[in-house]
């Protein structure tokens, strides 16, 4: 019992103390900025804070001066983005919150790779995509589409996007309305309007955007060819 009580002492404790360091850094940010998370950074005494749709920022420990804009780490030779470290770590985060049955999946039979596509039924590049599915497939890449209805929530893609979600033949649907065909119009409890959601949070304006098994994020339409080339490179 002792143990127990003293788990739930640090749980709080800790909580606690994320809360303040929230409090004391939203003070010095613009009110109302939403903060998805804060951690210790990679750089030596400051916070790294991911604010609104993905954003970065740094804050000194002594709460006196924010960075904003990109930062290079050099670590053994290489140069990477910071900023892409703490942005993938949201995108990963939200992204594992949406379930496997949420998405309309083209599994490949030699599956290597498998990634997230939000995707809009009436964009050209999301088209053009589609209509090389079977390339995609073929190397190996499986493709699980999230909605992402790029003209909102209250478009006649919405309503055609949630139309697809909700019946029982989700991808030839999807396919039908990425070739510019009519389907039938219906309703149901569907994950549409959340994934836009999260695509949103995780900064996302535009489709097809690709999410790779690690966060990071592809903007645009790949040839599988060259997609393929992406993500065995690492």
């Amino acid at each position: 019992m002792r143990y127990i009580k003293l788990i739930l002492l640090l749980s709080f404790f800790g909580s606690t103390q994320e809360d303040n360091l929230v409090e004391k850094i939203s003070k010095i940010l613009p009110a109302g900025l939403p903060i998805n998370f804060v951690e210790e950074s990679s750089i030596p005494e400051f916070y790294v804070v991911n604010v609104a749709n993905n954003q970065i920022l740094y804050v000194s420990n002594d709460f006196k001066f924010v960075l904003a804009g990109e930062v290079i780490e050099l670590s053994n030779g290489e140069i990477n983005s910071l900023n892409d470290k703490y942005e993938n770590k949201l995108v990963l985060s939200i992204i594992n919150t949406i379930k496997p049955e949420e998405s309309i999946d083209f599994i490949s039979n030699k599956e290597k790779y498998r990634l997230k596509i939000f995707t809009d039924v009436t964009c050209s590049y999301c088209r053009l995509l589609h209509s090389e599915i079977d390339e995609y497939l073929a190397y190996g890449i499986t493709i699980n589409y999230l909605a992402f209805p790029r003209d909102g929530l209250e478009s006649p893609t919405y309503k055609n996007m949630v139309s697809a979600w909700c019946n029982t033949n989700r991808q030839d649907s999807l396919a039908k309305l990425k070739k510019g065909e009519v389907i039938e119009s219906m309703n149901c409890v569907n994950p549409v309007e959340e994934h836009f959601r999260k695509g949103s949070l995780i900064g996302i304006t535009g489709t097809p955007t690709m999410i790779l098994e690690d966060g990071r994020k592809l903007s645009g339409y790949i040839p599988a060819e060259d997609l393929i080339k992406i993500l065995e490179n690492g």
